[in-house]
């Protein structure tokens, strides 16, 4: 294990273990651990880092909660290869950074930018828009540790929406936020999934390294209880970060 570039802040009002749990995660994303190698013992990472076997050890109680690493008996610890995905389910678009929270995964945004623009004319179709009408586009780009999904969203201009609206970086419930400031109940989602190998743009924004990593491409065509268009959306999503799960009810 390489930790002679990581630091352990003893000085810092964040607690040694949360530090410790931190390194270690950054970790478990790169070869060889994950792809399975096991991880050194505590007390090898308590010498390594200069912290002690205890804090190291709670630091470890921590990544089994988020079930991102196994103990497995007689064998050692392990990055858990199973869970190290993310699950969310189809049903569940509107609440997904809660869907997140519940798998202790509190994404942050890499990126949030917004601009008005003349989109592609499959954007004029989705929304029914005659072409050349100025929409705005907002760009966000969350993720876990790393960037892992990049969401583009495309809103009808007849909701009057403005750019300052969206000035504000921390919008992290994008349809909660709409639903108050417009006024309105969203309940309904037409939605695409399809894969694909990833464009130049996609590469740069989830900083994909390796050109043969598919992504997972989730059109959403979202509507309000009155059936109005609201936003016209495309995530794309990681797809070895990602597991989509579909309840279907008789």
């Amino acid at each position: 294990m390489n930790l002679s570039q990581y630091y352990i802040d003893k000085e810092s009002k964040t607690p040694l273990y949360l530090q410790v749990e931190e390194i270690l995660s950054e970790l478990l994303l790169k070869e060889p651990y994950s792809l399975g190698e096991k991880l050194p013992n505590e007390l090898e990472i308590s010498q390594k880092l200069d912290v002690s076997r205890n804090t190291v050890r709670k630091a470890m109680y921590g990544l089994i909660n988020k079930n991102l690493i196994t103990r497995k008996k007689n064998r050692g610890t392990f990055k858990n290869i199973d869970d190290s995905r993310i699950k969310t389910t189809l049903n569940n678009w509107y609440s997904f950074n809660e869907d997140m929270k519940k798998q202790n995964r509190n994404f942050k945004l890499f990126e949030h930018k917004v601009s008005i623009c003349k989109p592609e004319s499959n954007v004029y179709e989705k929304l029914h828009l005659k072409p050349n009408r100025k929409i705005i586009r907002l760009l966000r780009v969350k993720g876990y540790l790393e960037p892992e999904l990049y969401v583009e969203s495309f809103f009808h201009p007849d909701l009057n929406l403005c750019l300052e609206d969206f000035k504000d970086g921390d919008i992290l419930q994008l349809y909660q936020f709409l639903e108050e400031k417009l006024k309105i109940k969203i309940v309904f989602s037409q939605e695409e999934i399809s894969a694909s190998m990833p464009s130049d743009e996609i590469e740069a924004h989830l900083a994909i390294n390796d050109k043969d990593t598919p992504i997972l491409i989730r059109k959403m065509l979202i509507h309000d209880e009155d059936g109005a268009k609201i936003a016209y959306s495309r995530g794309y999503y990681l797809s070895n970060r990602f597991v989509f799960n579909l309840n279907i009810s008789r």
